[in-house]
């Protein structure tokens, strides 16, 4: 039975919800919710001054920005506005984050925001996802015991990364999710966020679009050996309201402001549910790493950072579609148990050949490697749970079905909010020959298990396969 309280959660009321999440089975599988607060309205701006006083009796604070300019409604700047109103209260240092091209959430760059601590009482961050996560990573490896306090101000629904204790960071040139702590407090204006370019909203509504897919990876790793803290609170707490969302599609695209205050909630559950689980596969599965070897490869193609929902959101349906076959065309009595594991010395060439050309000195290749033997460990380990899981699959799928969308609902509803569905129609079009590698190898990239990862060992991922989803995803307008 759903807690209908949990499925109409409000990111607003945190004491209300960690009061509901308590009484949800298993409850101590959950972690906890490490923030203060999180204000989502008109106008809540000027909150600002208020939450670094709640924070800290200190009076220095260290604003870290982006380089990109950033304006109300009326042209405006937001970041020099928000500037001016805490020094009307504090000391302020305002580091603008900058290098050629455009700014990654790298360990070095958060170390750049280290080297400005000295003497500081506090740190708000103002902007994007990247901002958000340098600054989460940066106050959280400073200092982990006691990290200074966090301040976030969100200026656009670009993902859902604002609201949880990790940092996605570029590693060695691949993308790696670490944990890292929660912002302290939270304050979105919708007033701003309807300023914002509608393409960075929408692509927080495609960020959404891996609640369809994600769970479901997350939970085939529970029933495959491969994942042990699979829990059900953090999918219930979003699934229905980005249910309406999808309902309400064509609606954000014609700027309704009480859709996007409602976009805001979801994403800020979103980015929660991550935290609930101490992972991201709430919201990271299968449609995540797709997007996350197009990004890796930019620096080879010489091209920008795709807006990051949005290019889940076309790998997403690429994902639904995949999920869609597992559940009505996957054979389990075709399944040669004993051909489904390939070894360390088969796989580690694949790995390495998939990624060698990212960079002259290997580092991506070994950085994958790394991460992918650690699941392969885990395939090999667990043999005796593919087996139940291949006698019980009848049962797996009547568990798993309401918790997916049909591709081709997701594709149209995709339509009606005008996101891109083709990757050539991203921000930065990216060309089919990157899009197909990213698709044909993402599985090799990370330890997390998904259903490429069992397609795969089944002996179903191969490139014809592959071409497979490419002509699907065609037919209902997107993919390439």
């Amino acid at each position: 039975m759903i807690d209908q309280r949990l499925a109409q959660a409000d990111c607003t009321k945190l004491e209300e919800l960690r009061e509901i999440l308590s009484q949800q089975p298993d409850a101590g599988k959950l972690c906890s919710i490490g923030m203060k607060s999180i204000s989502i309205g008109h106008g809540n701006m000027t909150e600002l001054p208020g939450a670094v006083a709640r924070l800290t009796d200190g009076k220095k604070v260290l604003m870290v920005t982006g380089p990109t300019e950033i304006v109300d409604k009326d042209g405006a700047p937001i970041k020099e506005r928000i500037y001016e109103m805490l020094k009307e209260h504090y000391e302020v240092e305002w580091l603008v984050m900058r290098e050629p091209g455009i700014v990654h959430a790298t360990p070095e760059n958060a170390a750049k925001i280290q080297a400005r601590f000295e003497g500081v009482d506090c740190v708000v961050g103002v902007g994007s996802g990247t901002i958000c996560d340098l600054c989460k990573y940066a106050t959280y490896y400073y200092d982990h015991e006691n990290p200074l306090p966090l301040v976030i101000f969100q200026t656009a629904l670009s993902v859902n990364a604002f609201s949880d204790d990790s940092s996605v960071m570029l590693i060695n040139g691949v993308k790696r999710t670490v944990h890292s702590r929660y912002p302290m407090i939270l304050i979105i204006d919708l007033d701003v966020i309807a300023a914002a370019p509608a393409e960075m909203n929408v692509s927080g509504y495609g960020d959404l679009i891996a609640t369809w897919t994600a769970p479901v990876d997350w939970y085939l790793a529970c029933e495959l050996g491969l994942n042990d803290n699979f829990h059900t609170a953090p999918s219930v707490m979003i699934r229905d309201q980005c249910a309406k969302l999808l309902e309400n599609s064509a609606r954000l695209k014609a700027g309704d402001t009480e859709v996007i205050g409602d976009l805001a909630n979801v994403l800020t559950l979103s980015g929660l549910s991550m935290g609930l689980a101490n992972e991201s596969a709430p919201a990271s599965g299968s449609e995540h790493v797709m997007s996350h070897l197009i990004d890796m490869a930019s620096g080879v193609r010489k091209t920008g950072i795709c807006y990051h929902g949005t290019q889940v959101a076309v790998s997403g349906i690429l994902s639904c579609i995949i999920w869609d076959y597992l559940l009505n065309e996957f054979d389990p009595s075709k399944v040669d148990i004993d051909k489904c594991y390939p070894s360390f010395e088969e796989m580690e060439p694949r790995v390495r050949a998939a990624f060698d050309w990212l960079d002259e000195a290997h580092n991506a290749s070994e950085e994958c490697w790394s991460d992918y033997q650690k699941k392969l460990a885990g395939w090999h380990a667990n043999r005796e749970a593919f087996a139940k899981f291949l006698a019980n699959f009848d049962a797996f799928k009547e568990t798993v079905r309401p918790w997916v969308q049909k591709p081709a609902y997701i594709a149209s509803c995709m339509h009606a909010a005008g996101a891109p569905c083709h990757y050539k129609d991203l921000n930065y079009p990216v060309d089919a020959k990157t899009a197909t590698w990213a698709i044909t190898n993402c599985h090799l990239m990370r330890k997390r298990f998904s259903v490429i990862d069992l397609l795969h060992y089944c002996g179903v991922w191969d490139d014809a396969f592959v071409q497979m989803l490419i002509d699907r995803a065609a037919a209902l307008d997107a993919g390439l």
